[in-house]
């Protein structure tokens, strides 16, 4: 394909070797110098690559790769031919533990927009914010902007995200706590995602699930989604006690971060604004 597959120059992520690779002398040591870093917690994104993606991310990754934001580090590579084609019907398959479940709600401002204002309007966790029902309503999701009044194309979007907080699982990142994303027309996958883990009827740290990133046809323009399932092979369960009080570990410091408003996920402007399955025929809740 001729693609490097990875931007290590530029990773920010710190990788299992390089934990491994810490002084004796440090190990044990309390103190530190963190915890004002606490305070502000915005795990990595998983991305998928899309059409509309940048020339550099386009250069490296071919369109249905996964990767970490913003680090740029591969998850899972889509099937391509020898021109970096995706083979049709292919699929990019990874494994996850949920850790951690949270809605928010955000406005989103036009692409027309962008370097003019934020991406993001306005965003908020509480449930019983005014915008929280216009996201859920096919008719109020979609407004005009306060200073472009006479004209829709400079309309905000009022959107629901379903955030999950995951570990990879048999991965080189997985001790990276990364955030997966459903909203618009993929607002779907994430309650369908919601309803396998309370089926499970056990805690979501303990659960094991397949990501799966397939093409997504669209009148507008085809996209990738993920959707999530249980492993066609393997267990789903986490079998291992010591790996299992990891997990759990991880949620509940993630947990106490999120109850206080200390977590934020950090959605990608780009794919959200452009993204195809944004188009009102596939927001039907």
């Amino acid at each position: 394909m001729g693609k490097k597959k990875d931007l290590s120059e530029e990773t920010t992520l710190v990788t299992p070797e390089l934990l491994d690779q810490i002084p004796d002398f440090m190990k044990n040591e309390e103190d530190l110098g963190i915890e004002l870093l606490k305070e502000y917690v915005r795990p990595p994104f998983i991305k998928i690559i899309q059409s509309q993606a940048s020339k550099d991310l386009k250069d490296v990754f071919n369109e249905g790769d996964v990767i970490s934001s913003p680090s740029n580090s591969i998850i899972a590579e889509m099937p391509c031919n020898d021109k970096g084609r995706p083979l049709d019907g292919a699929t990019a398959v990874f494994k996850v533990v949920p850790l951690l479940f949270w809605p928010e709600w955000a406005t989103w401002n036009s692409i027309k927009l962008k370097g003019i204002e934020p991406a993001i309007k306005y965003r908020t966790l509480d449930p019983n914010d005014p915008i929280v029902a216009k996201a859920r309503s096919s008719k109020l999701r979609s407004e005009p902007h306060p200073n472009y009044l006479d004209s829709s194309e400079y309309n905000v979007r009022h959107v629901e995200h379903l955030n999950f907080l995951v570990v990879l699982k048999d991965h080189a990142l997985e001790k990276t706590p990364m955030v997966i994303s459903f909203s618009r027309g993929g607002f779907g996958d994430g309650c369908k995602f919601s309803g396998l883990l309370k089926m499970r009827n056990a805690p979501i740290y303990g659960c094991i699930f397949e990501a799966v990133v397939s093409l997504r046809p669209n009148p507008a323009g085809d996209w990738y989604g993920i959707s999530m399932r249980n492993p066609i092979e393997g267990t789903g369960w986490i079998t291992d006690k010591e790996e299992y009080e990891a997990m759990k570990a991880l949620h509940d410091e993630y947990e106490k971060l999120r109850s206080d408003a200390k977590i934020q996920a950090s959605y990608e402007p780009e794919q959200a604004e452009k993204d195809p399955a944004t188009t009102p025929a596939n927001e039907e809740m």
